[in-house]
């Protein structure tokens, strides 16, 4: 099961389960509604997944670790982000942000896979908003962070972004992945493969 919360930047945090098993995607700022999810459905959560360090995809984690003993995952090229205010972004907001305890922070890279319930979450590299931006997949669903939007793809004028990369990465999920698994985005509504193939101008 996929629950969504809206945070502030209309950023999406998504949190899936499988049984009383769960992993957080990109935390945001709503984390009040995250905690009352996990409570109220008596989760047990085994880590949080990060598709890239913008402030407004990690400001939940601090908040989060107050909470629960639970391990954070970022790509190995993207691990400074949640140390760098510069690079997260959080430079330009009311308090700056840095991750309260680096022993919670592991890296991951393309190939690498976590357990739900005895189902399979793949990590794939899709950089291109950032050097080291991931998408995960669970099941029939794609999470792709800011990489792929509903007809279109992330901006690239932020430290780090690259336009001729982050179309490369949009298109090997196209190429990659079926026309009906569903996208859920790090932003907007979710879409599929089959309608960004024809909508979707960068593709």
């Amino acid at each position: 099961m996929v629950k969504t919360l809206i945070n502030d930047f209309s950023e999406n945090t998504y949190i899936i389960h499988n049984e009383q098993e769960a992993y957080i995607i990109d935390p945001g700022s709503n984390t009040t509604a995250m905690i009352a999810v996990i409570e109220e459905e008596n989760l047990t959560i085994k880590g949080v997944l990060l598709t890239h360090g913008h402030y407004d995809h990690i400001s939940g984690v601090n908040r989060l670790l107050e909470t629960y003993d639970a391990p954070i995952y970022i790509h190995k090229s993207e691990r400074d982000f949640l140390f760098d205010p510069s690079l997260n972004l959080s430079q330009f907001m009311e308090q700056r942000f840095k991750i309260m305890d680096k022993h919670h922070v592991h890296t991951i890279d393309e190939g690498d896979t976590f357990t739900l319930s005895g189902e399979t979450i793949h990590v794939y590299h899709t950089p291109g908003h950032t050097r080291g931006g991931v998408s995960f997949t669970y099941k029939h669903m794609l999470f792709s962070g800011d990489c792929l939007f509903k007809g279109s793809i992330g901006r690239t004028d932020l430290p780090t972004g690259d336009k001729e990369t982050i179309i490369k990465s949009a298109q090997r999920l196209v190429h990659d992945f079926p026309p009906n698994t569903v996208v859920y985005p790090g932003h907007g509504p979710f879409t599929t493969f089959a309608h960004e193939r024809t909508h979707n101008p960068f593709l």
